[in-house]
Order: C-alpha cells, then sequence, then structure tokens
C-alpha cells in the first residue's frame, strides 16, 4: 500500500465472523459479513454497508484511509 511515496504495510486477521484490517501493526478497521454482504468500518463509521465481496470491502476502507492498492 502506498501513499504520497510512502509504503505501508496492510495485514488481515480473521477472528471469529470478521477480519481485522493492521496498517503498520495498527488496527485501523473491521470487515464483518452479514447475510452474504460485507460491511467495513473505521472505527465508529461505516465506510461502506453492503459490499459483495471482502475485497470490496477491503478497497473501501482502505480508499477511506487514504490508501491506495
Amino acid at each position: 500500500m502506498s501513499k504520497k511515496n510512502q509504503s505501508f504495510a496492510v495485514s488481515l486477521k480473521k477472528a471469529n465472523d470478521q477480519v481485522q484490517v493492521f496498517v503498520d501493526d495498527q488496527e485501523i478497521g473491521l470487515i464483518e459479513e452479514s447475510q452474504g454482504a460485507y460491511k467495513a468500518t473505521l472505527g465508529k463509521q461505516v465506510v461502506i454497508a453492503s459490499a459483495q465481496s471482502e475485497d470490496e470491502a477491503l478497497q473501501a476502507l482502505l480508499s477511506s484511509y487514504n490508501l491506495y492498492y
């Protein structure tokens, strides 16, 4: 992941029915699956509520965090 000539390590950790998203070992958000749709949250803010895939939810989460794949 990059942000204006900087690089960041992004990692995912699955726990129960959710995926924790980490940037440089700090948790930035969660991705949860519910009834076939995925919801990504950044802190308490919902970034996307009805993504069709985990990857789409991740991209929305990283974009709102100003990181680009």
